[in-house]
């Protein structure tokens, strides 16, 4: 006799990390072995996400009506699902550094936010710089123009102290 209570709640429960996650991925596993799987789980848990290998009959039941529907034709073989949290880009890095090590690891497709990610795509965002290095990138372009200005009206003052030290140091010539 078949649980329904269990299935039910395996679906829910990746209802909701679908709808959690702002970046979905699937990849194929086949031929990975185990201390490989367990060193992507590590890494992929050091920045706050998860990859699980996943039932795709049962994740294709929780894709209906969330608008990640479009992922169900690659739910065949043996599938990792990798959630991406908070930061779109992370997640997706340690996968194509662990594909680059692990050939037999393959991408499927992805998600980010409602929209379907190609394989061409998700490599795309791979060589995104991460969230900090686009925030402080960002934050330095801003202070740009701050700083320019800063400069020029720090230009009058400067020449106004050189002015009055080589005046002082005249006055010394003289006096001495």
């Amino acid at each position: 006799m078949v649980d329904h209570s269990k299935k039910n709640a395996y679906i829910a429960e990746f209802t909701e990390k679908l709808n959690k996650a702002k970046v979905v991925v699937l990849s194929s596993v086949e031929g990975v072995d185990v201390e490989q799987m367990n060193t992507l789980r590590k890494n992929i848990r050091g920045i706050g996400d998860e990859c699980r290998v996943v039932k795709n009959t049962l994740v294709a039941r929780a894709l209906d009506g969330i608008h990640h529907e479009t992922l169900a034709p690659f739910l065949t073989g043996s599938t990792l699902m990798t959630f991406g949290y908070s930061d779109q880009v992370a997640p997706v890095k340690v996968l194509f550094d662990f594909a680059d090590k692990v050939k037999k690891f393959t991408f499927k497709s992805g998600m980010l936010g409602h929209k379907l990610l190609t394989v061409k795509e998700l490599e795309q965002l791979s060589r995104l710089p991460s969230r900090p290095v686009l925030l402080s990138m960002m934050l330095s372009v801003m202070q740009g123009p701050m700083r320019n200005m800063v400069s020029v009206t720090q230009g009058p003052i400067r020449k106004l102290v050189y002015a009055l030290s080589a005046i002082r140091e005249k006055k010394e010539k003289a006096s001495a």
